[in-house]
């Protein structure tokens, strides 16, 4: 028995070891802010997309479309919570219950919503002036809109238009989501059984959505072949919000790209964002 338990300490040593060297690796190469490689040279070309982290099955994640464009996600899974008050078996067994509570809420709204995030974005694409090819390329920026709904922690069902664009291959391969908060939050019963009226205002807010993606994606493009020495730089400030993983009340560190009194668009380690001002708590003042 003692055998067995010093075998088991120096288990737990080792593992120790390599969660602390872990922990240095990640100090040395801390996670960078998305910024997209643009080409000085020609305009990027753009091409509808189906990337793998926006159709493949997730934990906590169902479609709620059979083309996978509207994406249903839970952000209130408080797996690091239960792992700390429970452990190990704890936050397991309440990963496998917010998944499966994703599950029965996505059954109540699979096809009940009419609308085309793939053709909104890509009338959106079309007025910005965007370059876009019919079939894909190597050095071409691939694009995979949907509509994303997220269950907040307060059980509010918030909405975004969003883009995953993904650019080059191997070690120069880059990949970021821009996201675009819509105005309207729903309850679950809304979405399972959407009147005309919220059909229209749905389709309405994501257009609104896509077209300002479209346009940032625009100035983007732009802006960094031809001022973007003259940019001024982006502040870095921290926030909350009940849209993202791992929803509020977690801080997530950004860099300021543009503010208003409804939004904040900003840069994470994810991608870009347009978030509701008033669903944010910003920890960092004047901004």
């Amino acid at each position: 028995m003692i055998g067995f338990e010093a075998r088991a300490h120096r288990r737990a040593l080792r593992v120790c070891a390599l969660l602390a060297l872990a922990g240095l690796t990640a100090c040395v190469a801390p996670p960078s802010y998305r910024d997209r490689p643009v080409a000085a040279g020609a305009p990027s070309t753009f091409v509808l997309a189906h990337a793998a982290i926006v159709e493949e099955p997730r934990h906590a994640t169902r479609h709620l479309d059979e083309a996978k464009t509207i994406v249903y996600a839970q952000t209130q899974g408080g797996s690091l919570t239960a792992g700390l008050v429970f452990g190990a078996l704890g936050a397991l067994a309440n990963m496998g219950m917010v998944d499966s509570q994703t599950g029965l809420d996505a059954a109540r709204m699979k096809g009940k919503l009419r609308l085309e995030p793939r053709q909104l974005f890509l009338d959106a694409a079309i007025r910005q002036g965007l370059e876009l090819a019919d079939v894909g390329g190597p050095a071409h920026t691939g694009a995979t809109p949907y509509l994303s709904i997220s269950k907040s922690p307060s059980g509010r069902l918030l909405a975004a238009a969003a883009v995953q664009l993904e650019q080059g291959s191997g070690a120069d391969r880059w990949s970021g989501l821009y996201m675009y908060q819509l105005p309207s939050t729903y309850s679950l019963d809304d979405l399972a059984r959407p009147s005309e009226d919220l059909q229209r205002k749905l389709a309405a807010e994501a257009a609104q959505g896509f077209s300002e993606l479209a346009a940032f994606i625009a100035r983007e493009e732009t802006g960094r072949k031809d001022a973007s020495a003259k940019a001024p730089p982006e502040r870095e400030f921290v926030f909350s919000t009940e849209l993202l993983t791992p929803g509020a009340g977690h801080p997530m560190p950004a860099r300021l790209i543009a503010s208003s009194q409804e939004l904040v668009w900003c840069r994470t380690f994810e991608g870009v964002f347009a978030l509701r001002r008033s669903g944010m708590k910003i920890r960092t003042r004047g901004i």
